[in-house]
């Protein structure tokens, strides 16, 4: 019987999605376009043959830049809105056949007080002064690729999708950039082959520059004035002209790699050599094909080590550059959240910690049209060792662009990593997304997905809504996403099986008048509540911002408090053994956060909870200190504790983490890692040179060691691997 209430809920829910997203939607987007709306700012990117010989140096001595294009409207959205930018910023672009050149000059009167503390590939700038930008190649409103550059020379890229709401940052490009530091000024000149990015046959973009200042911690756009709708949301960007007749040349990348490893476990040790590589062939601009063969992630960053205290499986993001590559046309089920994700690519060549050979794959990813594809076809070998088979595992994920707010998809994945039994998943879904909602940004995700599990003879299905509101001061959320117990997506994460979340948010940023030390204050609530499908709470949570503040040098404080409710009916392990018994538990947090501006050499987080536990009580500190001095060494130290008392005994849980990460140059860095954690008494240690000769050939030397700590005391190797790896990319 609850199952057959089960499937109507579900039915239900279907029927009002599909009702939902028809409409209503539909005509309020027809509402929408009835109001005026201000014209997107226009540039043109003109064809400059002589482009060809311009050195990325800072200097702008080539005849080629006299011809380019000049942006020069910024407006500053943060702190004040919609002013005009001071000092200037600048943008030139030009185009050749092959690629994209953009220059910017940052005029700055304060060079000495600029941010410079990141200079590798791929850093989180956070206050560095730096510029971004993003190109809708498609003029969907929905996809971009983004990229950044510090003024230290640190470059980045990301892909995003769902007009910003979801972003991609491990995804790599193929790009150059240089930046140079004059005395009233910094300057970046990059160039980005048309073969890294794909795009349509409509000779203009979508496009949007914002320039980072760390002097007064301001942004600048040059599209959309707004300071509530980023600049990742492609849809208010602005148009590009000039992008026909592009040359993508046969579009055929072969990328090898030669991989050396030294491996030591307690005395036993093997030297080993391995081969592999990938073929990218673009079958048109617009679509891409990846076959890979024996592929390898041995320069794949290690895990951040956690320590589960809760009685529901760690979520683990997927860092694997062939799985990031075209992922944001994957990606599909709950938005912003890490509970029912239908596909998830770490189910691929992974199993309980271990490595899954990864023989061969293809995948085919891109756009033609309205319509978007995503394939992704595998062949994983066998673990006799673990018990895992080969296998052939599949995903298919298509989706049509009805208009650029609204899109359908669809999800079909087939195989099991763990099993030669058989697993079918499929689901339909829809996306909505607009920034101009009523004065505000409005953002709406639905999905229904079933599976089909050999190995249990069952079925189940998972379903979702979610949608949020963005305004100036204030910020709506609100949603529900859950699953039946049935359900179960053999390539899939789903955190509680037979659960559903409905969750909420509502956040009002008050702004004081320019001028004064504090920039804005925050106060939120965010409630979430877990029932079963006939709607018996299971836990809740309810967390609340009472006062929040940033200060205009980027010091924040908050204060609130966290209720929380938990009905566990069996008894789970938190730590040294200690098990909370199955009960009905209710409790309060008190919250207290102190952040210090990013800004500073010295920075760092401390946060504070103190309160009852279940049946008893705990402390959790969760501190985090960084040293920057200069764009060559970055340190970061991190102290985790949970420490408490139940009636199944005390316990005390502990993670520390140093990472010490050097750059030579923006080409040449050294990250090391070193984590350890009381409940395994094991210290883990990564370093990794990297050298990026250019993107896409680059090598890699990779340390990872281990060591345990023994009842007696004693601290002893567990094992080492010493690794080189060599990827050389060559293009035709």
């Amino acid at each position: 019987m609850a199952r057959q209430t089960s499937l109507r809920r579900a039915a239900f829910v279907l029927g009002g999605l599909i009702a939902i997203s028809g409409s209503p939607l539909m005509a309020q987007e027809a509402n929408c376009r009835k109001r005026p709306e201000s014209p997107r700012p226009l540039a043109s990117v003109p064809y400059v043959p002589a482009a060809k010989g311009v050195t990325l140096d800072g200097e702008f001595l080539e005849e080629a830049w006299g011809q380019a294009s000049r942006v020069t409207d910024f407006f500053q959205v943060d702190p004040q809105e919609g002013v005009a930018s001071d000092p200037p910023t600048e943008v030139w672009l030009m185009r050749d056949d092959q690629a994209l050149y953009l220059a910017f000059i940052c005029h700055e009167p304060d060079v000495d007080n600029m941010v410079l503390q990141n200079m590798a590939r791929d850093a989180f700038l956070n206050e560095d002064d730096r510029i971004e930008f993003i190109f809708d190649t498609f003029r969907d409103g929905k996809n971009g690729y983004f990229f950044q550059i510090s003024a230290a020379g640190s470059r980045g890229d990301a892909l995003t999708s769902d007009n910003g709401q979801r972003f991609n940052k491990p995804w790599n490009a193929s790009w150059e950039g240089r930046t140079k530091i004059l005395s009233d000024r910094w300057v970046a000149e990059i160039r980005i082959p048309f073969s890294t990015l794909r795009f349509g046959d409509n000779p203009m973009w979508r496009g949007n520059f914002q320039r980072n200042r760390s002097a007064d911690r301001s942004r600048h756009h040059w599209s959309n004035r707004l300071r509530h709708v980023r600049m990742q949301s492609v849809s208010s960007a602005g148009d590009l002209d000039g992008f026909e007749n592009l040359d993508q040349g046969y579009g055929l990348e072969f990328r090898p790699f030669f991989k050396g490893k030294y491996h030591d476990e307690v005395g036993d040790s093997d030297l080993l050599g391995d081969v592999g590589g990938e073929i990218n062939w673009s079958i048109s601009p617009q679509l891409r094909a990846s076959l890979t063969w024996n592929t390898d992630f041995a320069e794949t960053e290690v895990d951040d080590r956690r320590v589960n205290t809760s009685r529901f499986p760690l979520f683990f993001p997927e860092k694997r550059d062939f799985f990031l590559q075209d992922s944001t046309m994957f990606q599909f089920g709950e938005l912003n959240g890490n509970n029912v994700l239908p596909f998830f690519s770490r189910r691929i060549g992974l199993a309980g910690g271990q490595e899954i050979p990864l023989e061969a794959g293809l995948r085919v990813a891109g756009q033609a049209g309205r319509f978007g594809l995503g394939f992704l076809g595998v062949h994983t070998g066998g673990r006799s060792d673990i018990g895992i088979p080969d296998g052939d595992l599949f995903v298919f994920r298509p989706n049509y662009q009805v208009s650029e707010s609204f899109a359908i998809g669809s999800l079909l994945t087939s195989g099991n990593p763990l099993s030669d039994q058989g697993n079918t998943v499929a689901g339909l879904d829809t996306r909505y997304s607009s920034t101009k909602f009523y004065g505000g940004t409005f953002n709406w995700n639905n999905f229904l997905v079933w599976s089909d599990d050999d190995t249990l003879d069952a079925q189940g299905l998972g379903f979702g809504s979610q949608a949020s509101y963005r305004t100036k001061h204030w910020q709506y959320r609100a949603g529900i996403v859950g699953t039946q117990d049935d359900f179960a997506p053999a390539l899939g994460f789903i955190r509680r099986p037979g659960e559903a979340l409905t969750s909420g948010q509502v956040q009002w940023t008050p702004r004081p008048a320019p001028g004064g030390p504090v920039r804005f204050y925050r106060f939120t609530i965010t409630p979430s509540m877990w029932t079963d499908l006939d709607g018996n709470t299971i836990s809740s949570r309810t967390e609340i911002s009472a006062f929040e503040a940033e200060l205009e040098s980027g010091d924040q404080f908050r204060i609130g408090a966290i209720l929380e409710s938990d009905r566990p009916d069996r008894p789970f392990t938190v730590g040294d053994g200690v098990a909370v018994l199955p009960g009905s538990y209710d409790w309060i947090l008190p919250v207290m956060r102190l952040t210090t501006s990013k800004s500073r050499q010295v920075y760092g987080q401390f946060t504070f909870l103190s309160g009852d536990w279940y049946d008893g009580n705990i402390t959790q500190t969760r501190a985090e200190v960084n040293y920057r001095p200069n764009e060559f060494l970055n340190t970061q130290l991190n102290y985790i504790e949970d420490k408490g008392s139940v009636s199944g005994g005390d316990f005390t849980v502990r993670i520390e983490r140093l990472s010490v990460d050097f750059s030579f140059s923006p080409e040449v860095s050294i990250e090391t890692l070193i984590q350890a954690d009381n409940q395994s008494d094991t210290l883990g240690l990564q370093s990794r040179l990297r050298w990026i000769v250019e993107d896409g050939r680059e090598l890699f030397l990779v340390v990872d060691s281990g060591w345990e700590e023994l009842a007696s005391g004693a601290i002893v190797p567990t094992g080492s691997d010493v690794t080189i790896k060599v990827v050389y990319s060559v293009r035709i």
